[in-house]
């Protein structure tokens, strides 16, 4: 179908003569609107894939895939709890832990914070932190008066290690002038940055018996974490779970707790592909303006080809191939440009940042430190098969035009 003769005509009415600029601008500019528009959706693709996946990680790293708690008390039954759970092959690791709020009194101001409290041994299971520590360590993180602050939250209380800070408990004691609110002095042994802003901004970690006595919790537990093989069947196993328990007890997978967040950049993550698809298509309406200015130009060359015997489905493939070149050629660099950004995208940043001296990327709205991208092939796959088939579309009406010209009529006047 596609013989040289073909191929030959085409290339030719691709490479514009000296006659032919306009028409050469015209198919600039749309290459150039099919690069960019190729790139854009690789570049917020991946980004996307890079939020998605970051955040998954961490919600996963820090709490687990599925949490149990106890809505109106204590969790009273853990060793039965845990019994149950470790004969199902899904379960991995339990990590049973205490949580609750305080106010943390700091040098510079004070801050609500989230304490919770876990053994060391556990911990280690939670990368994210003790592979980040900011300050201090962990070897000291025993006892009753040890606990270890997260970065963003020691900065807004002005604390560092091996100073001492004061939490006050909402639950309160009884002394001899009343109910008070329990407070206590505590150690600050480690300083630490989980990846995540919000967790750094509120999170206070304290060894599980210290934070049971000073959530007033004396032997029990309110927080059971369950780590799976499977992270995709979280929502699957935490219903199978719920039957086993019993209702007493609510169980949640990281997808429910965290599901408006998810199904946010779900949305977003449509919205952006259709809205930069527009870039693509206006190409592809520029493609069109171009070979119909072409297939103007050359009627003589058309009737000529006409009459020494090309059908019109020869003289149809020539501005088809046409069309096509400026498709598959944008949609070829604007895949380079495109991953080639994407992969360093972050230093990019980091770059804009220096010369305009304004922060792009703010930790506390987009909840990452960093800006994250993962370019996936199924994805630069999906943009270039879309971006093909709309520059091939947009090819067809003016080729059709181009192959119903009657040589003997575009003869006439020349």
């Amino acid at each position: 179908m596609l013989n040289s003769f073909i191929l030959t005509i085409s290339f030719r009415y691709f490479r514009a003569k000296k006659n032919e600029r306009f028409v050469s601008i015209i198919s600039g500019f749309s290459l150039l609107g099919v690069t960019i528009g190729v790139a854009a959706l690789i570049v917020v693709m991946s980004v996307m894939n890079g939020f998605h996946d970051e955040l998954t990680k961490n919600i996963i790293g820090l709490n687990g895939d599925i949490t149990i708690s106890n809505p109106e008390n204590s969790i009273d039954n853990y060793d039965d709890i845990k019994t149950k759970l470790l004969s199902k092959d899904y379960v991995t690791h339990i990590i049973p832990s205490v949580t609750g709020q305080a106010l943390a009194l700091g040098l510079r101001q004070n801050c609500g914070a989230i304490i919770t409290g876990i053994n060391l041994s556990d911990l280690k299971r939670k990368n994210e932190i003790l592979q980040n520590v900011v300050a201090g360590n962990f070897l000291d993180f025993f006892g009753k008066n040890a606990v270890a602050v997260g970065s963003e939250l020691a900065a807004n209380l002005g604390i560092t290690i091996n100073t001492k800070i004061k939490l006050i408990s909402p639950n309160s004691i009884s002394t001899a002038f009343g109910s008070m609110p329990r407070s206590k002095e505590f150690h600050v042994v480690a300083i630490f940055t989980s990846g995540v802003y919000d967790y750094d901004a509120t999170k206070i970690l304290m060894p599980l018996e210290a934070a049971k006595n000073f959530l007033s919790l004396n032997d029990k537990i309110n927080l059971i974490e369950i780590y799976i093989k499977s992270h995709s069947k979280a929502n699957t196993i935490a219903r199978e779970i719920q039957t086993i328990l019993g209702k007493d007890l609510r169980i949640v997978s990281w997808m429910e707790s965290h599901a408006q967040f998810l199904n946010a950049l779900a949305i977003e993550r449509v919205a952006m592909f259709t809205i930069l698809s527009l870039i693509i298509v206006v190409a592809a309406f520029n493609i069109i303006s171009s070979l119909f200015m072409l297939v103007k130009d050359k009627t003589r060359d058309i009737a000529i080809l006409k009459t020494i015997g090309a059908s019109q489905k020869q003289i149809m493939l020539i501005f088809i191939l046409n069309g096509m070149f400026i498709g598959i050629i944008g949609t070829l660099l604007g895949a380079i440009l495109g991953t080639s950004f994407a992969y360093n995208i972050e230093n990019i940043r980091k770059y804009l940042e220096q010369i305009t001296g304004t922060r792009i990327f703010e930790p506390a709205i987009y909840f990452l430190y960093t800006l994250p991208s993962e370019v996936r092939l199924e994805d630069i796959t999906l943009v270039s098969l879309v971006t093909i088939m709309l520059c091939f579309c947009s090819t067809i009406y003016p080729a059709y035009k181009a192959s119903k010209l009657n040589p003997i009529d575009a003869l006439r006047y020349e």
